[in-house]
C-alpha cells in the first residue's frame, strides 16, 4: 500500500490541545478495493492505495467518502467525500496531465506538473472547506 495523501481536521471553536478527531471510511466505502484510510491518531489520516496503479482511460476520478468524528460529548461527526483524480504520468512518475485543465494547455512538462499539483491542492482545499462548514 502506498500513501497518496494526508488529510487533517481542526475545530475553530476549540483549542488544538486535547482535541481529537477520528477518521474512518463510511460504511459504503469499507469494501473499497482501490483505497483505504489509516487514522494516524494525531488529527490526520493517510489515504492509501490498495493496488499498484491506475489507468486514466479506465476511470479519471474516484470518490472516497470519509467520516470524521470528534472527541466531544456528545461526539459530532461529518462525512466528506475526497475526490481522487487519476493523472497521466511520465515513466519517472511525474504528472503530465490531470484532467481537462491540464490537457487543454500546450505547456511543457514542468508547467503541466505544476498544474497537476495545483489541481490536487485545490481539490484538497475544497474538501477542507466543506468539512469546516459542517462542523
Amino acid at each position: 500500500m502506498t500513501v497518496i495523501e494526508t488529510i487533517s481536521a481542526m475545530d475553530r471553536d476549540k483549542p488544538q490541545s486535547g482535541h481529537r478527531f477520528f477518521f474512518s471510511l463510511t460504511a459504503e466505502a469499507v469494501g473499497n478495493l482501490n483505497f483505504t484510510l489509516r487514522d494516524n491518531k494525531d488529527n490526520t489520516a493517510s489515504v492509501l492505495t490498495m493496488r499498484g496503479g491506475f489507468q486514466r482511460h479506465d476511470q479519471t476520478m474516484y470518490r472516497l467518502p470519509v467520516l470524521i468524528m470528534d472527541s466531544g460529548s456528545p461526539a459530532l461527526s461529518s462525512t466528506n467525500t475526497l475526490s481522487i483524480r487519476v493523472c497521466d504520468c511520465d515513466p519517472d512518475g511525474a504528472p503530465q496531465s490531470c484532467g481537462s485543465e491540464a490537457s487543454m494547455l500546450s505547456a511543457g512538462l514542468s508547467t503541466g506538473a505544476l498544474i497537476a499539483i495545483l489541481a490536487c491542492i485545490l481539490t484538497l482545499l475544497e474538501l477542507y472547506e466543506m468539512h469546516m462548514t459542517k462542523l
